[in-house]
């Protein structure tokens, strides 16, 4: 920071607001922002002589300035104020619009030497024991390159410091470190031959729901259909969320620094924050800050002029592109946008047959100072190796990191939430709702959300009680208690009847799990039947995922369910003592990401609790669409 000046800008509703002008760069923001938070306003580009940014002072008293200016004295000498209101009414408002959204952006204002952040202490990206697992490459053909996009003249943007960086305490279950020889065409998998066991003792379960009959005797499962030829590439776009809006979105210190960059991008995009990195863990509001930034930077309901997509979608859609040897709908739709907006980088599936392509991509954006954004679940230095292969880096603009909201927080977004979905509760519910997600996980109430709404209607038609109190008992409550006694390998199973236009199923059991194959099957339909689910399932899929060695599993249970082409997939995680057994949340949450980009639904039923009628019954919900993410 070379220089600065407060100058007194107060108002009728506000006496004691100053703004602060200085002379320096994106460090000196974030030392400002991390010595004195709230304090100030997001920092605004100033156009003078003598100072280049300014930040809005809310409440200064002189307590709080004398502290403000000691430090700032210490960094810079201070330039003797203006105190005339008339003057810095004048400071305060810019002599020049802010140029409307999608406008070239203008050349990068000029800074002082940036002053280098010192590191945080290195934290291990590896516990022992553990191996992180890298995608697993779409097996196309020899790649295919795209057709050359516009590229425009421009400078690298000066690197920007993040902002509050911080190690992840385990490495991301994705990693792009290595990658794998392209898998074998699968084969459908071999169920065994069922054996005449004993039926397991009946699991204890609240009086509202039937038990479960023994499965009865049967003759052994009929081969399963052949997979049909794979499905055309999903569209390379996200469908835009016309309820994740800036309006409907809460703002509290769980995100708001992610907020007020997120405004600056708006007003300015392309320029300070760009690329915008937005990570956190689930449930922290990533998804729903990014389609808010995509309605905002069209100015349109439908989201024109902006490339929104996610990162298993985007690299899904090169891949095919590759394959099928026409690059032309991807290249026109980058030449067009005028913003991109990925979200769940970290799954993006990068291999040798696509790399360059993708990050081509990225290229033609930063070459046109066009505006970036990236959410993911895992902070910049966890995804060295993506950076490498997409060729960019993504520090080199500016990165937040939003937290899980607090108690009270909670539940007011759970009741906004609800609302926005057009699943209303009572506040007395919505209370209980707060007070049983805090022990399950806050990360998964858009689930719970879902969950709670289907169960509901299911009910009501029923003519059954349809309050949150009535449905805690039946698919909450039991998941909540865990445990429950072990599943029988190679359980009897006959398939129901297939109606017309049954949905596609697949059943996906680890590689050493395989005779459970056909108890989870038959568990689910049972549990379906009792309880109203009256779907209709065409089996067209067993398969195996390797929980032992678990490089790619996700990306390989996706890449298995597309060239099956089914839209309903039942999971059973992996055992506790497998290699995926400790990480089955954060496994089960990358599984889930990845077939909803293919536009499939998940049913997961935990390893623990595959006696547990409550998680089939779940599992159902689940295989209803979210009309909200597809509308």
């Amino acid at each position: 920071m070379d220089r600065w000046e407060i100058r007194a800008t107060g108002t009728d509703d506000d006496p004691d607001r100053h703004l602060l002008l200085i002379q320096g760069g994106p460090a000196d923001v974030a030392a400002l922002i991390k010595k004195f938070g709230a304090l100030f306003g997001r920092p605004t580009p100033y156009q003078g002589a003598e100072f280049n940014l300014s930040l809005v002072l809310h409440g200064l008293d002189a307590k709080t300035r004398e502290r403000l200016e000691s430090w700032l004295r210490q960094r810079a000498p201070a330039v003797e104020p203006q105190p005339s209101r008339a003057t810095a009414e004048a400071v305060s408002s810019p002599p020049s619009p802010v140029p409307p959204a999608f406008a070239p952006a203008p050349a990068p204002l000029p800074v002082a030497a940036p002053i280098t952040l010192a590191p945080p202490p290195a934290v291990p990206m590896e516990p022992a024991g553990e191996v992180p697992l890298p995608p697993i490459p779409v097996p196309i053909p020899a790649p295919i390159p795209l057709a050359p996009l516009p590229e425009v003249l421009a400078a690298a943007a000066p690197p920007i410091p993040e902002l509050k960086p911080r190690e992840p305490e385990i490495p991301p279950l994705i990693d792009l470190n290595a990658v794998p020889s392209p898998p074998p065409t699968p084969t459908p998998m071999e169920v065994p031959a069922p054996e005449p066991l004993a039926p397991p003792a009946a699991t204890p379960v609240p009086a509202a729901v039937t038990v479960l009959k023994p499965v009865p005797e049967s003759p052994p499962l009929p081969t399963p259909t052949p997979m049909p030829a794979p499905a055309a590439a999903s569209p390379a776009s996200l469908v835009l969320r016309s309820d994740w809006s800036m309006d409907s979105l809460h703002v509290g210190a769980y995100n708001r620094f992610a907020h007020a960059a997120a405004t600056q991008v708006i007003s300015s995009p392309g320029t300070m924050y760009n690329p915008l990195f937005l990570f956190g863990v689930p449930g922290t509001g990533k998804s729903h800050l990014l389609h808010a930034l995509a309605h905002a930077l069209s100015n349109e309901k439908n989201g024109a002029g902006i490339f929104i997509t996610s990162g298993p979608r985007l690299s899904r859609a090169v891949s095919a592109a590759l394959a099928a040897n026409n690059t032309a709908p991807i290249d026109a739709l980058v030449a067009e946008a005028r913003a991109l907006l990925i979200d769940d980088i970290h799954l993006m599936s990068v291999s040798e047959l696509n790399k360059n392509a993708l990050a081509k991509i990225f290229k033609s954006f930063f070459d046109r100072k066009l505006q970036v954004v990236i959410t993911s679940g895992y902070p910049p230095k966890a995804l060295a190796a993506l950076e490498e292969s997409l060729k960019f880096s993504f520090s080199r603009g500016w990165s937040v990191d939003l937290k899980v909201p607090g108690p009270a927080a909670q539940k007011e977004l759970i009741g906004a939430a609800a609302d926005r979905s057009g699943r209303h509760f009572g506040s007395d519910e919505i209370g209980l709702l707060h007070e049983k997600l805090s022990v399950w996980g806050y990360q998964e109430l858009s689930q719970w959300l879902h969950r709670f709404g289907q169960f509901k209607k299911q009910r009501e038609a029923a003519a059954q009680p349809g309050l949150v109190s009535d449905m805690l008992p039946l698919i909450y409550e039991p998941v909540l208690a865990g445990g429950g006694e072990a599943p029988q390998a190679g359980a009897s199973f006959q398939p129901p009847p297939v109606a017309a236009g049954a949905a596609s199923l697949a059943v996906i059991v680890p590689k050493d799990q395989l005779g459970l194959s056909t108890f989870v099957a038959g568990r689910f339909h049972e549990v379906g039947a009792k309880n109203g689910m009256n779907r209709s399932y065409r089996h067209a899929l067993w398969e195996s995922y390797d929980a032992q060695q678990p490089f790619g599993a996700p990306f390989m249970i996706g890449d298995l369910c597309e060239r099956a082409a089914v839209t309903h997939v039942l999971v059973l995680g992996p055992a506790p003592e497998s290699a995926l057994g400790p990480r089955a949340t954060e496994f089960a949450h990358a599984v889930r990401h990845i077939l909803e980009n293919l536009g499939m639904e998940m049913g997961w039923i935990p390893f623990s609790g595959a006696t547990i009628d409550a998680n089939y019954l779940n599992a159902h919900l689940d295989f209803i669409a979210d009309p909200a993410r597809t509308a």
